[in-house]
């Protein structure tokens, strides 16, 4: 008589395959939320670092256009003008030109006198030389 196989009718695995690929899953999205929660976590920490620094930036912009504004005053030109030695007026309201947006000129004169007292209109971008 021949032997009985006792390995026939066996599993070849001693847990069944929907609780290995359960618990695989398992894993996989708790390696998922460890790593997303670092990355937020870190992107969190630069936000933090960036405000502060926009922080800064936007305090020391107040501050400069408070000194900037302060330079531009009249009382504060007048006293540079002073201490450099220069004698200057302020512009009559004739001699004051306005240059709009589209680099057209709008003033009090005619646009026949400004070309005649020197006044060109300019199509670039004038600068200070």
């Amino acid at each position: 008589m021949a032997k009985k196989n006792k390995k026939k009718g066996q599993a070849k695995f001693p847990v069944p395959m929907p609780v290995v690929a359960a618990i695989l899953a398992a894993a996989g999205l708790a390696l998922f939320y460890v790593c997303f929660q670092a990355r937020t976590e870190t992107l969190g920490r630069d936000i933090k670092v960036l405000e502060a620094a926009r922080d800064r930036l936007r305090d020391q912009l107040v501050r400069e256009q408070c000194e900037w504004a302060r330079l531009q005053s009249p009382s504060s030109l007048a006293q540079s003008l002073a201490h450099f030695g220069l004698v200057m007026t302020w512009p009559g309201r004739d001699q004051i030109v306005r240059v709009r947006y589209d680099g057209s000129l709008d003033s009090p004169r005619g646009y026949a006198m400004r070309l005649s007292s020197g006044v060109a209109r300019a199509n670039r971008v004038v600068m200070n030389d």
